[in-house]
């Protein structure tokens, strides 16, 4: 089952980037999508002139999570509605996206959970106690599932760059993934890529029941400059667009970071699960 991942795709505007990154994406089994994918507010103009028409193809195989400012909160707005179908191709992802609801799915043995960081930041209309509830208990009954993805927008495990550094409000959420035996975490906001070692909440490397976490902010925006080195962090770099892929089988990983058109940077290696 290969599946593949990225967030940070297009700009309201024509971008031969993001069409090289959709198409690597085409390859994929499914695809979970990381957030910001049409800049600058997630119009449903932009969705429609820009977005749909490089990367539409693509969303009836997305699982997205929606992100704070360019996805409008996960919030009952454009960028929420375009998920559901409403872009001017009708094309809608495989889940019916509702305002401020994470969801989580099973396919292959895995289990995936989307989760909603936005509402870390909008707690006016989202409970972050209840969200934390909610992760909690959608691991505890997922206990049968071997291995395990957890996936959002804002990265916690990441270096700092000239925009971001790391979104620690989501620190509760991780300690629950990490005692729940999560086995992945898939990140985006910055834009580069960054693979870490296997670690716990609090970056301690830790091989036996770490998280490997990934940042794959490459879909089609510009990049940002480093601004340090977070711990445990082994592959980082923000030259070359493209998209992670996983091969996920049982009870074992890979992945590899496929470039796109014009790229130079590759990343690749295997895991196996708690």
């Amino acid at each position: 089952m290969k599946v593949g991942t990225v967030g940070d795709i297009h700009p309201c505007s024509a971008s031969s980037n993001s069409a090289a990154t959709a198409n690597v994406a085409a390859t994929a089994d499914f695809i979970l999508g990381l957030g910001d994918y049409q800049y600058d507010t997630g119009t449903l103009s932009c969705y429609n002139a820009y977005f749909d028409k490089d990367w539409g193809k693509n969303v009836p195989k997305m699982y997205p999570v929606l992100a704070p400012n360019h996805d409008q909160y996960w919030r009952d707005a454009d960028p929420l509605r375009y998920w559901n179908g409403a872009g001017a191709s009708g094309y809608k992802a495989p889940v019916t996206l509702k305002p401020h609801q994470s969801y989580s799915f099973d396919r292959g043995g895995w289990h995936f959970i989307a989760i909603d960081d936005s509402c870390y930041r909008d707690t006016a209309q989202c409970s972050t106690s209840a969200l934390l509830s909610w992760v909690t208990a959608d691991l505890a009954a997922a206990s049968s599932a071997k291995c395990t993805i957890a996936y959002w927008h804002q990265a916690y495990w990441t270096s700092p760059t000239s925009v971001h550094s790391r979104f620690t409000s989501i620190k509760p959420v991780v300690q629950a993934l990490y005692n729940g035996g999560v086995d992945i975490v898939l990140q985006a906001h910055n834009h580069d890529y960054e693979r870490f070692a296997l670690q716990t909440p609090d970056d301690q490397p830790d091989s036996v029941r770490g998280i490997r976490a990934f940042v794959v902010g490459t879909g089609g925006m510009g990049f940002y400059s480093f601004g340090g080195t977070a711990a445990n962090s082994v592959v980082r770099q923000n030259n070359t667009y493209g998209v992670l892929m996983l091969t996920l089988g049982s009870g074992t990983y890979s992945w590899q970071f496929v470039r796109a058109a014009g790229g130079t940077f590759a990343d690749s290696g295997s895991g196996s699960c708690h």
